[in-house]
């Protein structure tokens, strides 16, 4: 059995961390999860049928949220969150990147 202490040490989520020899970003972290909600609310308001898939990604490095929607509303998503909530980053200049995408099943129709 593994003592709380342990546990928390070895699976307790990681500040990021950005240096010339490591990027360690832990999606998992509650500032991370902070901002990440505040997008999925703020675009859920106004496209309710939105589905979100986040990563962390390295062409430029930061942590990716992917929204879904039905239509196609690239510019109507970044203009709301743009004005809603302005630029997005994390601790130790982790950026935000919001990807816009048409679900499938509705190009495929």
């Amino acid at each position: 059995m593994i003592s709380s202490a342990i546990y928390e040490q070895e699976f307790a989520p990681v500040k990021p961390t950005i240096s010339q020899q490591l990027v360690h970003i832990d999606l998992r972290d509650e500032r991370v999860q902070d901002v990440l909600q505040r997008i999925r609310d703020t675009v859920s308001g106004v496209y309710a049928d939105a589905e979100y898939v986040s990563y962390v990604g390295t062409n430029p490095l930061g942590i990716y949220l992917e929204v879904y929607t039905a239509g196609d509303e690239f510019d109507g998503i970044l203009t709301l969150l743009s004005e809603r909530l302005g630029d997005l980053h994390v601790a130790a200049g982790v950026n935000v990147c919001i990807v816009p995408l048409q679900k499938r099943s509705v190009q495929a129709a």
